[in-house]
């Protein structure tokens, strides 16, 4: 998956500018075809797997803003699962429910770092991580058949990318050495261009590292 205040509004004016599709009810006599299913489940495991590193990071990170940071990743990528679990449920989806293997061991891996080079590691991780989640996003988004799964892919994407910023920025900040204590502001995330519809959702997208 907020404490920060500065959020509040911004979320409120980032979700009036979201698709209408946001707010329609979910059409559940309109089954998902097997590729949507796939990225679906893919999109779980990578939120279950966010949220594990960003309460790590909200509890352990030297830096404030990496801390807030961290928690904002937790609550953001929790309304994502939330989102996606109503939507499995309508479709018919089974969801992952715990980490894999490979996050389980990446976990471990983030939790062997402490100070400044926790705080580094954590942002070079979710630069990488989400850089490739927003190409994956996007992509499925546009390429989606069942109106429901691309309006939450479009409701995750948008998340996505004002992570991404918020992240690039913060790792400047480590590079450099910072000790900021500002709260961490997102901006609103610049308009991308997006794949032309029609062609096939790839089955094996993986969104995490």
């Amino acid at each position: 998956m907020r404490s920060l205040a500065s959020l509040t509004a911004f979320a409120l004016s980032a979700f009036l500018s979201l698709p209408v599709a946001y707010a329609q009810p979910i059409k559940s006599d309109q089954k998902i075809d097997n590729n949507e299913a796939a990225a679906m489940k893919s999109l779980a495991q990578t939120s279950l797997a966010e949220i594990e590193a960003g309460k790590i990071a909200a509890s352990k990170a030297q830096r404030p803003d990496v801390k807030q940071f961290g928690q904002k990743i937790a609550d953001d990528h929790a309304k994502i699962l939330a989102d996606l679990r109503t939507l499995a449920r309508a479709k018919g989806v089974a969801l992952p429910d715990a980490l894999s293997l490979k996050d389980l061991a990446d976990r471990k891996k983030l939790e062997r770092h402490s100070g400044a080079d926790f705080d580094r590691h954590f942002l070079e991780d979710m630069v990488k991580d989400h850089q490739g989640a927003l190409k994956e996003s996007q992509d499925i988004a546009a390429k989606a058949k069942d109106a429901d799964f691309r309006a939450a892919m479009q409701r995750a994407s948008f998340k996505i990318q004002e992570n991404l910023q918020l992240a690039q920025r913060l790792a400047s900040g480590a590079a450099a050495g910072a000790t900021s204590s500002t709260p961490v502001t997102p901006s609103a995330p610049a308009t991308s261009s997006t794949p032309s519809s029609g062609a096939e959702i790839n089955p094996k997208i993986n969104f995490s590292k």
